[in-house]
Formats: C-alpha cells, structure tokens, sequence
C-alpha cells in the first residue's frame, strides 16, 4: 500500500498544467481576469504543478518592459520538460477555435517528443452545447424594453470568426442581444445597422473579450460608441473584460475538467 501511494504521489509531481492564454498589456484587465482565471485554476488544482503562457509576442515583449514575465507556450513547455515534468495539459483560453488555437497546437507538437503524455484542451466556443451555454451565460441579465446589448468580439478574416454570427443567432432567440466584431463579420458598420433604431433607443456594447485591453479603449469606446450615438442611440459602454465573471471562468475550468479525464 504504501509504495503504491508512493508511486501515484511521484506520478503526480510530474503532471503539469499549462494555461495558456493570449494576453494583455493592461495592467488592470490582466490582474481583473486573466490572473484572477490563473489564479482560479492553481486553487482548484493544487494537486499539479500549473504554470502560464501567454502567446502574443507583442504583449510578451510590452510586459517585459514593465518587468512581468511571461512565457511563450513552447518556452513554457520547454521548461516544464527540464523540470522533469513528462505528463502536460495544456489548457487554451481563446475563444475561437482559430488562429490562435491552430498556432498553439503547432507549438504542442514541435515539443511532444520531450513528453511521455501532453494534452491540449478546448476553446471557449468549440461544440454547438458551448455555444447555447455561453449564450445562456451572457443573456442572465434582462434587457430593459427599448434597450439592446451588443457584445463586440475580436474577429478575424478566416472562417473559424464566423462563430460569433452563428452565437448571435443563438442570443437573438433569447431577446434583443446582438454580436459583432472588430476585425471580423459583422464588421462597425454592419453591427451598427442590426439595431433598428425604430425599436431601440439605448444600446449597451460589452466587450466579447476574457480581458478588458486596448481594443475595449480604442475601439469599442472610441469607434463603436459614436457609431452608434451618430444614430440618435444613447450609449454605455462596459470596461469588464469575460474573465471578470467567476461563471464565465468556471466554464472556462469546466472545460479543463474535460481535459483532465482523457
């Protein structure tokens, strides 16, 4: 019995988690939510090693300046498997299984000879059941009669950004929630013309993003908010980025629940 405990405590000390997420260099949307999600997941897996990456090599590089480290996913890795550590989960917090998620398994494999057993789990928004959960999540509050909320993801020019359009067809059953994009489809303009302004007179834009950064500052204030006053809306904007709500988070470690099965 007890060089069986023996063994599974060994085994143990060499199982690692590995959050890795994009990032931001805002020092009040990181610690808000993306620590908060980190810190989260360390308490709740206290029986692994859990470690971060981030995977912007621009934020990496503007937080390096500020003297905050952070790992890329591969140097993480790298120093996971000189630590001794041969059994990795590697938990993603995008969105989209896109881009960013293509890349990150890209780097998983061009380090998966160091590993015995390495693992890489699921973005937010990867099955249809995600999709009708995150929509429940994000439609718990009710919207007052002449109100409409809009929720403004980052976007981007491939196919995988067409996942917004198909969970805003999802909010919409639920009442007057739209979804746009910065970067994707529907674009400012096209997100703009969605609310009828016949039927709306306020409109509240939420970033669609785990971490309130640059893009909630100059775009969805700067740019998203006068296109829609231009049109008579009265307007508020919200600064709290997707991390900041501990359910959003808990379906987020839902996720790597999942992943710790395998």
């Amino acid at each position: 019995m007890f060089l069986c405990l023996m063994t599974l405590s060994m085994s143990a000390q060499k199982s690692a988690i590995l959050v890795v997420q994009f990032g931001t260099s805002n020092d009040q949307g990181r610690t808000a939510a993306l620590d908060v999600l980190f810190s989260d997941i360390k308490s709740r897996y206290s029986q692994y090693e859990v470690r971060e990456a981030y995977t912007s090599p621009t934020i990496r590089r503007i937080l390096a300046k500020k003297n905050v480290k952070k790992d890329s996913a591969v140097d993480a890795l790298l120093r996971l498997h000189l630590d001794g550590y041969d059994k990795v989960y590697v938990m993603p917090t995008f969105l989209l299984d896109g881009v960013e998620m293509n890349m990150l398994r890209d780097d998983v494999r061009s380090v998966s000879q160091f590993f015995k057993e390495i693992n890489v789990g699921n973005p937010v928004l990867y099955r249809l059941e995600d999709f009708h959960a995150v929509a429940d999540l994000l439609t718990q509050q009710p919207v007052a009669k002449k109100e409409a909320v809009m929720f403004v993801g980052h976007g981007n020019e491939y196919a995988s950004s067409g996942a917004y359009t198909m969970l805003s067809q999802i909010m919409q059953q639920k009442g007057s929630y739209f979804v746009g994009t910065i970067e994707g489809w529907p674009d400012l303009e096209a997100s703009v013309s969605l609310v009828d302004p016949k039927l709306y007179k306020q409109v509240n834009v939420i970033p669609l993003l785990l971490a309130s950064g640059v893009h909630v500052r100059e775009d969805i204030d700067g740019e998203w908010r006068p296109a829609f006053e231009k049109k008579g809306f009265k307007v508020n904007v919200s600064f709290k980025g997707l991390g900041e709500d501990k359910a959003f988070r808990e379906f987020i470690i839902k996720h790597l629940d999942e992943l710790l099965k395998k």
